[in-house]
């Protein structure tokens, strides 16, 4: 084992369960940090709503990867004293989960004043911007469409570079290298593709129907509803869904996990059969 140490927060998430065993797999000796152990992981307390707790988390840290939980009331505000917390407790590099489309965010966003807070603390400042999770699809929002064997989205007809958690968690632990990458990072998958392909990928994958219905708004904001989301949170997919639908929103395909990984982005395909698998 090396004697480059990480911070990992969101150990326990989508991308940060990630992150622990590809750190790991390079021989560093990585903390896990929240209010519960890890899978993997030395567990370091970390709690957003115990500012004592912050700065110890990352005291000795070469590197540190930080995801702002938006469900966790508060967190997104405190954010940049999170990152402030860091930067005093001396950790020279920091990766920042941020999102695709973080440049055309208000300038109150929280991710935005958040990746302006470190990229004025002086450190190596990696922004990870990924594109939409192909994990959402399995074991987030969507996860219940999946269960039923029908994806009902207002996302109409447009492609997409859907993103895998995996390939977002393998360009983090590159910038939290010695070496690594900083700067804005985007991640997506290797093309644009639409969500037809996605249900067929994961149809073929787990062998059981599943289709991609495109949908109006309403019935798709009632249709979280049903499944215990909130109104507010159906509406705010809803209106990104519908930029990606009517051609507002494009996202390019980026080269970022080929450059700085060493190999191509995971497919649809991929995704589905890692998942089925697993």
């Amino acid at each position: 084992m090396s004697d480059h140490v990480v911070t990992v927060l969101g150990a326990t998430g989508k991308t940060g369960r990630h992150v622990l065993t590809q750190a790991a797999a390079r021989g560093w000796r990585v903390r896990a940090a929240g209010r519960r152990p890890a899978e993997s992981g030395d567990f370091t307390p970390f709690d957003w709503d115990d500012e004592s707790t912050w700065q110890p988390a990352f005291t000795g840290a070469d590197a540190a990867y930080v995801v702002i939980p938006f469900n966790h009331a508060g967190a997104p505000e405190k954010a940049p004293d999170v990152l402030r917390a860091a930067a005093a407790a001396g950790v020279p590099r920091i990766a920042l989960l941020s999102t695709i489309d973080v440049d055309h965010a208000p300038a109150d966003d929280p991710t935005k004043v958040a990746e302006q807070t470190l990229l004025s603390l002086g450190v190596a400042a990696a922004l990870i911007r990924p594109t939409w999770f192909l994990d959402n699809f399995t074991v987030g929002s969507f996860r219940g469409m999946l269960e039923t064997g029908e994806l009902r989205l207002p996302a109409g007809e447009a492609p997409f570079p859907f993103v895998d958690t995996r390939d977002i968690a393998a360009v983090a632990v590159a910038a939290m290298a010695p070496d690594g990458p900083t700067g804005p990072l985007p991640v997506t998958g290797p093309e644009s593709v639409s969500h037809h392909v996605v249900a067929e990928a994961l149809q073929d994958a787990l062998g059981r129907p599943f289709r991609y219905i495109p949908v109006e708004p309403a019935e798709f904001i009632a249709l979280l509803e049903s499944r215990g989301f909130t109104y507010s949170y159906g509406d705010f997919l809803a209106g990104a869904l519908g930029k990606v639908a009517d051609g507002t929103f494009v996202i390019p395909v980026a080269d970022t996990v080929e450059v700085h990984c060493g190999r191509r982005a995971y497919t649809p395909a991929e995704f589905a059969k890692h998942f089925a698998q697993s």
